[in-house]
Protein backbone atom coordinates (compact mmCIF):
# COMPACT_ATOMS: atom_id res chain seq x y z
CA UNK A 1 0.00 0.00 0.00
CA UNK A 2 1.07 3.32 -0.29
CA UNK A 3 2.23 6.03 2.06
CA UNK A 4 -1.02 8.25 3.17
CA UNK A 5 -1.28 12.11 4.13
CA UNK A 6 -3.13 12.38 7.71
CA UNK A 7 -3.59 15.66 9.85
CA UNK A 8 -1.23 14.18 11.93
CA UNK A 9 1.72 13.38 9.48
CA UNK A 10 2.18 10.18 6.96
CA UNK A 11 1.37 6.98 7.40
CA UNK A 12 4.00 4.69 6.18
CA UNK A 13 3.66 1.21 5.33
CA UNK A 14 6.50 0.53 7.81
CA UNK A 15 4.01 2.15 10.41
CA UNK A 16 1.51 -0.03 9.24
CA UNK A 17 3.33 -2.98 10.31
CA UNK A 18 3.79 -1.61 13.28
CA UNK A 19 0.49 -0.83 14.28
CA UNK A 20 -0.74 -4.60 13.42
CA UNK A 21 1.93 -5.93 15.58
CA UNK A 22 0.81 -3.82 18.63
CA UNK A 23 -2.66 -4.73 17.92
CA UNK A 24 -2.28 -8.58 17.58
CA UNK A 25 -0.23 -8.42 21.26
CA UNK A 26 -2.73 -6.42 22.86
CA UNK A 27 -5.80 -8.78 21.96
CA UNK A 28 -4.00 -12.46 21.15
CA UNK A 29 -5.50 -12.29 17.67
CA UNK A 30 -4.70 -13.17 14.28
CA UNK A 31 -3.53 -10.05 11.36
CA UNK A 32 -6.71 -11.56 9.33
CA UNK A 33 -8.86 -10.34 12.59
CA UNK A 34 -8.17 -6.79 12.14
CA UNK A 35 -10.81 -5.38 9.65
CA UNK A 36 -10.80 -1.64 8.41
CA UNK A 37 -8.10 -0.37 9.93
CA UNK A 38 -7.93 3.11 8.27
CA UNK A 39 -6.96 7.11 9.01
CA UNK A 40 -8.88 9.01 11.33
CA UNK A 41 -8.01 12.83 10.08
CA UNK A 42 -8.70 14.57 13.41
CA UNK A 43 -5.83 15.79 15.72
CA UNK A 44 -2.25 17.31 14.28
CA UNK A 45 0.18 16.01 17.16
CA UNK A 46 -0.02 11.94 16.43
CA UNK A 47 -1.65 9.80 13.47
CA UNK A 48 -5.11 8.62 14.52
CA UNK A 49 -6.37 5.23 13.38
CA UNK A 50 -9.66 3.26 13.56
CA UNK A 51 -10.36 -0.63 13.00
CA UNK A 52 -12.73 -3.21 13.87
CA UNK A 53 -11.75 -6.38 15.70
CA UNK A 54 -14.18 -9.05 16.32
CA UNK A 55 -17.02 -7.24 16.70
CA UNK A 56 -15.61 -4.55 18.33
CA UNK A 57 -14.35 -1.10 16.93
CA UNK A 58 -11.68 1.03 18.36
CA UNK A 59 -9.57 4.16 17.59
CA UNK A 60 -5.56 3.93 17.44
CA UNK A 61 -3.05 6.35 18.13
CA UNK A 62 0.64 6.67 16.53
CA UNK A 63 2.90 9.05 17.33
CA UNK A 64 3.64 11.84 14.90
CA UNK A 65 6.82 13.94 13.87
CA UNK A 66 8.25 15.77 16.96
CA UNK A 67 5.73 13.78 19.53
CA UNK A 68 8.66 12.88 21.45
CA UNK A 69 9.58 16.65 21.89
CA UNK A 70 6.38 17.34 23.12
CA UNK A 71 5.28 14.83 24.85
CA UNK A 72 6.34 13.04 28.03
CA UNK A 73 4.95 9.60 28.15
CA UNK A 74 5.11 8.65 31.25
CA UNK A 75 3.14 11.49 32.87
CA UNK A 76 0.72 10.92 30.65
CA UNK A 77 -0.08 7.21 31.55
CA UNK A 78 -0.04 8.29 35.12
CA UNK A 79 -2.51 11.32 33.79
CA UNK A 80 -5.41 8.75 32.14
CA UNK A 81 -5.28 6.63 35.57
CA UNK A 82 -6.50 9.78 37.47
CA UNK A 83 -8.78 11.36 34.76
CA UNK A 84 -10.12 7.48 34.15
CA UNK A 85 -10.56 7.46 38.35
CA UNK A 86 -13.16 10.73 38.00
CA UNK A 87 -15.05 9.74 34.78
CA UNK A 88 -13.70 12.02 32.55
CA UNK A 89 -11.58 9.72 29.99
CA UNK A 90 -12.87 6.01 30.09
CA UNK A 91 -11.73 5.14 26.79
CA UNK A 92 -8.87 3.28 27.41
CA UNK A 93 -7.98 -0.15 26.41
CA UNK A 94 -3.95 -0.21 26.21
CA UNK A 95 -0.99 1.95 25.95
CA UNK A 96 2.77 1.81 25.66
CA UNK A 97 4.64 4.65 27.52
CA UNK A 98 7.74 4.27 26.03
CA UNK A 99 6.63 3.72 22.24
CA UNK A 100 3.55 6.10 22.78
CA UNK A 101 0.76 4.68 21.12
CA UNK A 102 -2.40 4.25 22.43
CA UNK A 103 -5.61 1.87 21.95
CA UNK A 104 -8.54 2.98 22.93
CA UNK A 105 -12.34 1.64 22.61
CA UNK A 106 -14.03 3.57 19.96
CA UNK A 107 -17.52 6.05 20.60
CA UNK A 108 -19.97 7.14 18.57
CA UNK A 109 -20.03 10.80 18.47
CA UNK A 110 -20.11 13.83 16.52
CA UNK A 111 -17.64 16.38 15.65
CA UNK A 112 -17.66 19.35 18.68
CA UNK A 113 -19.30 22.24 17.78
CA UNK A 114 -17.40 25.41 19.16
CA UNK A 115 -21.01 27.34 18.70
CA UNK A 116 -22.92 25.05 19.90
CA UNK A 117 -23.94 26.29 23.10
CA UNK A 118 -25.01 23.00 24.75
CA UNK A 119 -21.81 21.66 23.35
CA UNK A 120 -19.94 24.34 25.18
CA UNK A 121 -21.43 24.05 28.58
CA UNK A 122 -20.80 20.36 28.74
CA UNK A 123 -17.74 20.96 27.81
CA UNK A 124 -16.87 23.85 30.53
CA UNK A 125 -18.46 21.63 33.11
CA UNK A 126 -16.16 18.78 32.27
CA UNK A 127 -13.26 21.58 32.58
CA UNK A 128 -14.76 21.95 35.89
CA UNK A 129 -14.85 18.38 37.47
CA UNK A 130 -11.49 17.72 35.91
CA UNK A 131 -10.06 20.92 37.92
CA UNK A 132 -11.95 20.93 40.94
CA UNK A 133 -10.88 16.83 41.12
CA UNK A 134 -8.02 16.52 44.12
CA UNK A 135 -4.39 16.32 42.24
CA UNK A 136 -2.30 13.68 42.90
CA UNK A 137 0.29 14.39 40.10
CA UNK A 138 2.85 16.78 40.92
CA UNK A 139 4.75 17.88 38.05
CA UNK A 140 3.89 21.50 37.05
CA UNK A 141 3.05 22.60 33.42
CA UNK A 142 4.32 25.42 32.87
CA UNK A 143 3.31 26.69 29.53
CA UNK A 144 6.19 29.12 29.09
CA UNK A 145 8.57 26.48 30.10
CA UNK A 146 7.60 24.30 27.61
CA UNK A 147 7.53 26.68 25.08
CA UNK A 148 10.96 27.42 25.52
CA UNK A 149 12.02 23.13 25.55
CA UNK A 150 10.13 23.09 22.29
CA UNK A 151 12.58 26.22 20.94
CA UNK A 152 15.39 24.08 21.52
CA UNK A 153 14.18 21.73 19.14
CA UNK A 154 13.85 24.04 15.86
CA UNK A 155 16.51 25.05 14.17
CA UNK A 156 17.11 28.48 14.68
CA UNK A 157 16.60 29.83 10.68
CA UNK A 158 12.73 28.60 11.38
CA UNK A 159 12.54 30.24 14.32
CA UNK A 160 10.49 33.15 14.91
CA UNK A 161 8.80 34.55 11.37
CA UNK A 162 6.20 36.08 12.89
CA UNK A 163 5.02 39.85 12.35
CA UNK A 164 5.98 40.97 15.65
CA UNK A 165 6.82 38.32 16.78
CA UNK A 166 9.52 40.27 19.47
CA UNK A 167 6.81 42.09 20.81
CA UNK A 168 4.50 39.16 21.14
CA UNK A 169 7.05 37.87 22.82
CA UNK A 170 7.70 40.57 25.37
CA UNK A 171 4.16 41.24 26.21
CA UNK A 172 3.63 37.21 27.15
CA UNK A 173 6.11 37.10 29.34
CA UNK A 174 5.25 40.05 31.25
CA UNK A 175 1.67 38.72 31.43
CA UNK A 176 3.19 35.44 32.78
CA UNK A 177 4.58 37.08 35.30
CA UNK A 178 1.58 39.24 36.39
CA UNK A 179 -0.57 35.75 36.43
CA UNK A 180 1.28 34.23 38.81
CA UNK A 181 -0.46 37.34 41.41
CA UNK A 182 -4.20 36.81 40.23
CA UNK A 183 -4.26 34.42 43.10
CA UNK A 184 -5.39 31.41 41.03
CA UNK A 185 -5.19 27.97 42.18
CA UNK A 186 -3.30 25.21 40.08
CA UNK A 187 -4.79 22.07 39.61
CA UNK A 188 -5.00 19.18 37.00
CA UNK A 189 -4.93 20.54 33.46
CA UNK A 190 -5.54 18.33 30.06
CA UNK A 191 -3.07 21.20 28.15
CA UNK A 192 -4.79 20.40 24.78
CA UNK A 193 -8.16 20.92 25.45
CA UNK A 194 -9.42 21.74 21.89
CA UNK A 195 -12.39 20.29 20.22
CA UNK A 196 -10.45 17.54 18.54
CA UNK A 197 -10.09 15.54 21.89
CA UNK A 198 -13.67 16.07 22.38
CA UNK A 199 -15.99 12.80 22.14
CA UNK A 200 -19.42 13.99 22.69
CA UNK A 201 -22.72 12.46 21.40
CA UNK A 202 -26.34 12.76 23.00
CA UNK A 203 -25.45 10.90 26.19
CA UNK A 204 -21.68 11.30 27.25
CA UNK A 205 -18.99 13.36 26.71
CA UNK A 206 -15.46 12.49 27.18
CA UNK A 207 -11.69 14.23 26.93
CA UNK A 208 -9.37 12.28 25.69
CA UNK A 209 -5.96 12.01 24.76
CA UNK A 210 -3.56 13.41 28.13
CA UNK A 211 -0.65 13.66 26.57
CA UNK A 212 0.23 17.33 28.06
CA UNK A 213 -1.90 16.58 31.16
CA UNK A 214 -0.50 17.76 34.82
CA UNK A 215 -0.68 19.65 37.44
CA UNK A 216 -0.87 23.78 36.03
CA UNK A 217 -2.66 26.78 35.47
CA UNK A 218 -6.63 26.13 34.66
CA UNK A 219 -5.77 29.01 32.48
CA UNK A 220 -4.18 26.56 30.11
CA UNK A 221 -7.20 24.46 29.31
CA UNK A 222 -9.43 27.77 28.52
CA UNK A 223 -6.88 29.40 26.50
CA UNK A 224 -6.35 26.29 24.79
CA UNK A 225 -9.91 25.52 24.02
CA UNK A 226 -10.36 29.14 22.57
CA UNK A 227 -7.38 28.74 20.66
CA UNK A 228 -9.13 26.09 18.73
CA UNK A 229 -11.11 28.27 17.15
CA UNK A 230 -12.40 31.45 15.77
CA UNK A 231 -14.31 33.00 19.19
CA UNK A 232 -15.58 36.56 19.32
CA UNK A 233 -15.08 38.61 22.67
CA UNK A 234 -18.62 37.74 23.70
CA UNK A 235 -18.01 34.26 23.20
CA UNK A 236 -15.30 34.00 25.27
CA UNK A 237 -17.28 35.68 28.07
CA UNK A 238 -20.16 33.12 27.55
CA UNK A 239 -17.16 30.79 28.15
CA UNK A 240 -16.28 32.14 31.41
CA UNK A 241 -19.42 32.81 32.98
CA UNK A 242 -20.40 29.37 32.60
CA UNK A 243 -17.24 28.67 34.04
CA UNK A 244 -17.41 30.19 37.07
CA UNK A 245 -21.62 30.33 37.05
CA UNK A 246 -21.35 33.99 37.67
CA UNK A 247 -19.29 36.92 36.04
CA UNK A 248 -16.03 36.35 36.74
CA UNK A 249 -14.51 39.18 38.77
CA UNK A 250 -11.84 41.64 37.11
CA UNK A 251 -9.17 39.31 38.44
CA UNK A 252 -10.32 36.21 37.18
CA UNK A 253 -11.23 37.71 33.76
CA UNK A 254 -7.77 39.34 33.21
CA UNK A 255 -6.05 35.97 34.51
CA UNK A 256 -7.83 33.84 31.74
CA UNK A 257 -7.41 36.65 28.76
CA UNK A 258 -3.67 36.75 29.61
CA UNK A 259 -3.65 32.75 29.26
CA UNK A 260 -5.58 33.03 25.64
CA UNK A 261 -2.55 34.97 25.00
CA UNK A 262 0.02 32.75 26.45
CA UNK A 263 -1.65 29.62 24.85
CA UNK A 264 -1.32 30.72 21.34
CA UNK A 265 2.25 31.79 22.16
CA UNK A 266 2.66 28.14 23.05
CA UNK A 267 0.67 27.07 19.83
CA UNK A 268 3.13 28.67 17.97
CA UNK A 269 5.97 27.41 18.88
CA UNK A 270 4.32 24.01 17.98
CA UNK A 271 3.44 25.50 15.14
CA UNK A 272 7.40 26.10 14.23
CA UNK A 273 8.37 22.60 15.46
CA UNK A 274 6.02 20.61 13.20
CA UNK A 275 6.85 22.72 10.23
CA UNK A 276 10.67 22.85 11.10
CA UNK A 277 9.99 18.89 10.37
CA UNK A 278 7.82 19.89 7.20
CA UNK A 279 4.15 19.05 8.08
CA UNK A 280 2.01 21.74 7.57
CA UNK A 281 -0.23 22.92 10.19
CA UNK A 282 -2.91 25.07 7.87
CA UNK A 283 -5.41 27.49 9.56
CA UNK A 284 -4.64 26.66 13.13
CA UNK A 285 -1.18 28.91 12.88
CA UNK A 286 -2.90 32.04 11.95
CA UNK A 287 -5.70 31.81 14.92
CA UNK A 288 -2.99 30.91 17.40
CA UNK A 289 -0.94 33.75 15.95
CA UNK A 290 -3.83 36.25 16.19
CA UNK A 291 -4.71 35.07 19.65
CA UNK A 292 -1.38 35.67 21.19
CA UNK A 293 -1.14 39.13 19.65
CA UNK A 294 -4.47 40.79 20.24
CA UNK A 295 -4.86 39.60 23.60
CA UNK A 296 -1.18 39.90 24.84
CA UNK A 297 -2.11 43.74 24.05
CA UNK A 298 -5.99 43.51 25.78
CA UNK A 299 -4.85 41.94 28.80
CA UNK A 300 -1.67 44.10 29.77
CA UNK A 301 -4.20 46.77 29.82
CA UNK A 302 -6.85 45.42 32.03
CA UNK A 303 -3.73 45.06 34.42
CA UNK A 304 -3.20 48.66 33.79
CA UNK A 305 0.20 47.99 31.96
CA UNK A 306 1.55 49.55 29.28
Amino acid sequence: MNSIQTTGGVFTDEMRKIVYSNIIRVFSCDVEDIEELVPVQAGMTNIVLSFKLKGGKYIYRHPGLGSDVLVERGRETIMQKVVSDIGIDTTLVAMDVDEGWRIGRFVEHRDFDYHNLNDMVRAVMLFRRLHEAPCTVRWNFDVIQKAEGIKDQIDPDKYGHFEEFEAVRDRVYKLHELAKTDGIKLCNIHGDARDVNFLINDEEIYLIDWEYGGFGDPGFDIGSYVCGGEHTIEDIDRILFTYYRHKPTLKQKRHFYAYIAITGWFYMHWTMLKESKGQKVGIHKTWWYTYARDFSKLALEMYNEK
